[in-house]
């Protein structure tokens, strides 16, 4: 009897200790992505300021400023949760690496949604104005190449300069797999590259390439066809925080819904084009 009860009591001890181990856990797994940002009354996105008109660097009242549509439309998420908005500028290869870092909450930088990237972290849904996949992404070549680079035959072994872990490089990869394929950091070092005739062309995002081709009349935005097989972009969050992706998630519908998305588009696109006439 003794030992039957020494036996019952060291069970309930196994017991207890592994519930508290398992309440811990579940307090652990508690989604606060939300409220973190609404405690500390800041919400930290990372972005990649060289990619014109959706973020970029202007000077504004002689100081140096982050601008573009995905920074309004973080604004606007901001403003949604009642917290004030801060930018840190990394470069696009670092971005996912900060952000499961905890050194941001969030990435909004024209970033598709892959499979691998979903393997890594969450995303919001879909966001933009256009949902025309064929005018996704261009190749842009010096002009005075327009006649020699027609097709993505034409570019065998040729030089083609793309973003370090952006789309485009799924895109070089797949569909150029007969060019000799660069990856740099940063848009105005692929830009500088084509110029400079160190590569022969690269691969931009549509309003991107028209953006840069409008502002450096010796480049040009050429016709050949490339497939993105991922619709739009989306804003990139740390696994598991299912309340802030929410939360984002409501101001896009918004933005989309009453039209805001397409006036802020447009705004930003038209700041470019005016700078680019100066």
């Amino acid at each position: 009897m003794k030992k039957l009860l020494k036996l019952l009591i060291c069970s309930s001890l196994v017991i207890s200790l592994f519930g508290c181990g398992q309440s811990n856990n579940l307090e652990q797994k508690e989604d606060n992505s939300l409220a973190k940002i609404q405690q500390k009354g800041q919400l930290v996105i990372g972005t990649s300021a060289d990619y014109a008109p959706r973020e970029f660097h202007m000077v504004i009242d002689g100081k140096d400023t982050i601008v573009g549509y995905d920074i309004d439309i973080a604004k606007e998420i901001a403003k949604d949760m009642g917290v004030e908005l801060k930018i840190q500028d990394i470069s696009f290869e670092g971005l996912l690496t900060s952000l499961n870092a905890g050194q941001v909450d969030m990435v909004i930088a024209g970033m598709a949604v892959t499979p691998e990237r979903l393997e890594a972290v969450d995303f919001s849904i879909p966001y933009g104005k256009s949902t025309d996949l064929s005018e996704g992404q261009k190749l842009v070549i010096r002009k005075e190449d327009k006649d020699l680079y027609t097709s993505i035959e034409s570019l065998a072994n040729k030089n083609v300069a793309v973003q370090k872990s952006g789309l485009q490089e799924q895109i070089a990869k797949k569909q150029l797999s007969n060019s000799k394929i660069t990856y740099l950091s940063k848009i105005p070092m692929l830009v500088l590259e084509l110029q400079s005739k160190k590569v022969d062309a690269i691969i931009l995002a549509s309003d991107v390439a028209k953006n840069y081709a409008n502002e450096n009349p010796d480049l040009y935005v050429t016709d050949i066809p490339l497939v993105q097989e991922i619709e739009g972009t989306a804003i990139a969050f740390k696994k598991g925080s299912n309340a802030l992706v929410e939360q984002t998630n409501s101001t896009l519908q918004r933005l989309m819904s009453d039209g805001t998305m397409d006036e802020i588009i447009e705004k930003n696109e038209k700041i470019v084009e005016d700078l680019n006439k100066k």
